[in-house]
């Protein structure tokens, strides 16, 4: 049975829940997300992640044994990012998070992190660190790597977090692990949504340097799961604490979506995906900064475009009335190293407007849109006319674009046949 078809039989059998399904396909074709943690599944993803693959309960008395497909994601996951080893038995990014955190720091340890990253993970008595910060030095736009040597030797951490959620410029890891080691501190870097990037070696990546590396699996195209990449040394501790801590099965329809996403980001058109993220990326800049707005870290080398927001800006209100014009944005602080001197931004992405197929022409004019909204935020006119241009702009397209699907000769041949077997198993 086609999806057609089970809509059509779901909104017979339960109404309301068919009504919120509807509203929601309707919402995410009529708006265009710009949230760093938006981003579609594959429907190689979606499709196996509800295949019969589900059906089978978890033996929970055998949790500790690696299953085929587990293995094949592993393997996968490591060879597409040159990791010693791969850990994917992690539902998300937080549970990841907090695997690092109790397997490499005990309680009332030093923690030196970027804008304090993970600390949000920290709860309960036996996560409980002492964090210092290091941020952005407004005079460089961007990390002062002396600031953090001299803050690892006063402070001597145990651990050294970086997370780029902040940054559209590329960092200096090896710099990052020389400081890290130097104090005999653990250096961990959590990707986040430049993962995909890195797969394709678009960006630079931290795996040779990190001693710890995490990512969500869907900046992929794949499912919300949390990855983690490691040395040789520090994975047998992270396997363990998976185990000790409850986070031991995934469910063999989850695997596999894992398993074909770092299949599919070793192909000629995630890689083609990935160059216009930043060239898309650059092209909303542009657009922005013609409408007479700042952008924090230009040029961007990544997915990430930060305008700063005008002065006395109403954030809950702003992200309400670009809603309203059909765009999704996030709205964050600018953490610097200076006292008092935070800066309010728009923390904007090109990955999900990039995985329905726009194209630079296409960003750098939502660029002008979305400055002109920031310059003239309670205008109900411009919002209106806002609202008409991005739904010309999204009208028909498809919310995962056919052009990123994997088209190898073998596909070709064998897809019919194939398919048809899938379906008569499921």
């Amino acid at each position: 049975m086609d999806n057609k078809q089970l809509l059509k039989r779901l909104a017979g059998f339960d109404p309301a829940l068919y009504e919120i399904v509807a509203e929601e396909l309707t919402r995410q074709h009529d708006t265009l997300s710009f949230i760093p943690t938006a981003n579609a599944a594959s429907p190689f993803t979606s499709y196996l992640k509800g295949s019969a693959l589900g059906n089978e309960l978890a033996d929970h008395h055998t949790v500790r044994n690696h299953s085929r497909l587990e293995e094949i994601a592993c393997q996968r996951a490591a060879k597409l990012y040159g990791a010693d080893r791969a850990i994917v038995r992690l539902a998300s990014l937080d549970t990841a998070s907090r695997v690092v955190l109790f397997a490499l720091v005990n309680k009332g340890d030093t923690i030196l992190s970027f804008n304090g990253r993970k600390s949000e993970y920290c709860t309960g008595d036996q996560l409980s660190f002492n964090f210092v910060n290091f941020n952005i030095d407004p005079e460089l736009d961007a990390i002062n790597l002396d600031e953090v040597e001299s803050l690892a030797k006063e402070h001597q951490p145990k651990l050294v977090i970086y997370s780029p959620v902040n940054t559209p410029r590329c960092t200096d890891f090896q710099r990052l692990e020389q400081i890290a080691h130097s104090v005999g501190a653990v250096l961990w870097v959590d990707m986040g949504q430049n993962a995909g990037l890195v797969a394709t070696k678009t960006l630079k990546s931290p795996v040779p340097y990190a001693d710890v590396v995490t990512f969500p699996a869907y900046v992929l195209h794949g499912p919300q799961n949390g990855i983690i990449l490691c040395r040789e040394k520090y994975a047998d501790a992270l396997v363990e604490t998976v185990h000790r801590t409850g986070h031991s099965s995934l469910k063999k329809n989850v695997l596999a979506a894992l398993a074909i996403t770092f299949r599919e980001a070793e192909t000629e058109e995630f890689h083609a995906y990935c160059e216009q993220v930043i060239a898309n990326a650059r092209a909303l800049e542009l657009g922005l900064q013609a409408e007479g707005l700042r952008c924090h870290g230009a040029v961007t080398e990544n997915h990430l475009v930060l305008p700063e927001l005008p002065a006395a800006c109403d954030i809950e209100d702003l992200t309400r009335r670009f809603a309203d014009a059909g765009i999704l944005i996030k709205a964050e602080t600018l953490q610097t190293n200076q006292d008092g001197h935070d800066i309010p931004i728009l923390r904007l992405s090109s990955l999900d407007p990039t995985t329905r197929s726009l194209k630079e022409k296409q960003m750098e004019k939502l660029g002008h849109i979305i400055g002109r909204l920031l310059n003239s935020p309670r205008d109900a006119a411009a919002v209106q006319e806002a609202r008409a241009e991005v739904k010309r702009i999204v009208s028909g397209l498809p919310l995962f674009s056919e052009e990123w699907l994997p088209d190898s000769e073998i596909t070709r041949q064998s897809a019919s046949d194939s398919l048809q077997m899938l379906m008569h198993w499921n």
